[in-house]
């Protein structure tokens, strides 16, 4: 599904709204109820009859809480970071685990996506709804809570000025969607399974911008580990014989293989295993020309999990951020051979008015910074070691960097 559909609960018709917002389909939930099947992560795999489609109705209303201000705006600092509310890692985690079917969310503005009730939701978060499914490959369906459709049909200026930049992003979007469908570097490969240990670790390595690769058992690519630096086998709930042969050839090759199963018997200890350190919460090995490292327990905090695995990528890290904690980077790498690259970032917050420094995985000499608000423009590039880094000037809501 690549329309921008919009979800209407009311019985007031909403056609004036229609071309001004960018919208291609209205879903009448008093007339088309069962146009669309709703179904839930756990009921993702089934079958949809003939005719119907299909969305999952999971996901948070996305948005960033501030951890401290400046100017009104979200920032990092030594001690603080916003907390961000994000739904990309659910759209590639769907997409890996049900490649057949488009990843589409329909989660409404209610308590199961983090609004509680009497909650004063700002107009221009239903935009931002929008960019971050489809900045990660994915839809949403929009629907506006009832105090945004009241002021819409109102007439009310504010509402209609958000509803009319949301049209205009839609847009922008539907053109330049080849962007949003190319894979992402790869650098961080995560395995995933159905069940939540999996999905939170993808989440948070979302979150702090690991742009990961996620894929499943049956999809788990070759060794290649000047691309797959680093391999993610925790949360697994069980590791099959073949499955661990091919975890075990990506370290062997060359790549860093992470698990979380520590069993005195478990499918990683092989022949010509080293240890070479060990801490408190795991070990290290090395073997052939990479390495392992195991955690003793399961993984407790994804959030300082996925840190030690961006610490693990080193400088294959894909994608870095500055002073922009609310924002996600996303880093995708072209067809092989082309040398380009393309960073995706999403602000979360308020808007950045100053320079937001970006260093992407690479040796680029040109970028193209786009933007759904203005024309493209060139940025200059620095070469920092085997990075090239620019400075975005200001950050609305999205930003997207071609480089080559």
């Amino acid at each position: 599904m690549e329309q921008v559909v919009l979800r209407w609960d009311s019985a007031s018709s909403c056609a004036a709204l229609l071309e001004t917002g960018g919208i291609d389909a209205v879903w009448l939930q008093t007339a088309d109820a069962g146009a669309i099947r709703l179904l839930t992560i756990e009921e993702a795999g089934r079958h949809v009859p003939s005719g119907e489609a299909a969305a999952i109705k999971a996901g948070v209303w996305p948005g960033a809480h501030a951890a401290s201000r400046d100017g009104g705006a979200f920032v990092a600092g030594a001690t603080s970071r916003a907390w961000v509310d994000a739904n990309g890692y659910l759209i590639a985690y769907l997409r890996a685990l049900y490649p057949e079917r488009p990843p589409v969310l329909a989660y409404l503005p209610d308590h199961d996506a983090g609004i509680a009730a009497g909650q004063v939701i700002a107009y221009d978060s239903l935009e931002l709804a929008l960019i971050d499914s489809w900045s990660a490959g994915g839809n949403y369906i929009l629907t506006p809570d009832a105090a945004y459709r009241d002021a819409l049909l109102a007439g009310n200026a504010t509402a209609l000025a958000a509803w009319k930049r949301m049209g205009r992003t839609a847009r922008w979007l539907k053109e330049h969607r080849s962007w949003f469908r190319r894979p992402p570097s790869g650098a961080i490969t995560v395995l995933v399974e159905p069940g939540e240990a999996t999905a939170e670790i993808a989440n948070l390595l979302y979150r702090h911008s690991a742009s990961p690769d996620l894929v499943t058992a049956a999809h788990l690519p070759a060794p290649e580990p000047s691309r797959r630096a680093v391999v993610v086998a925790a949360g697994i709930r069980s590791v099959s014989a073949d499955l661990g042969r091919a975890l075990m050839a990506h370290a062997r090759a060359g790549a860093v293989v992470v698990t979380d199963s520590c069993e005195e018997k478990t499918w990683w200890r092989v022949r010509g295993l080293t240890l070479t350190r060990k801490f408190e919460d795991r070990e290290f090995y090395t073997l052939g020309a990479g390495r392992l490292v195991a955690y003793k327990e399961e993984v407790a905090d994804p959030g300082e999990f996925a840190l030690d695995v961006l610490d693990l990528a080193g400088d294959r890290r894909p994608v870095r951020i500055w002073e922009m904690s609310a924002a996600i980077a996303m880093a995708s790498q072209d067809s092989a051979g082309t040398r380009s690259a393309t960073v995706r970032v999403v602000n979360y917050g308020s808007p950045a008015r100053s320079e937001v420094m970006v260093h992407v995985h690479g040796v680029f000499g040109s970028a193209t910074l786009s933007r759904p608000e203005a024309e493209p423009v060139s940025l200059r590039t620095y070469r920092r070691g085997q990075d090239t880094e620019v400075m975005l000037p200001g950050l609305s809501r999205l930003a997207v960097v071609a480089f080559s």
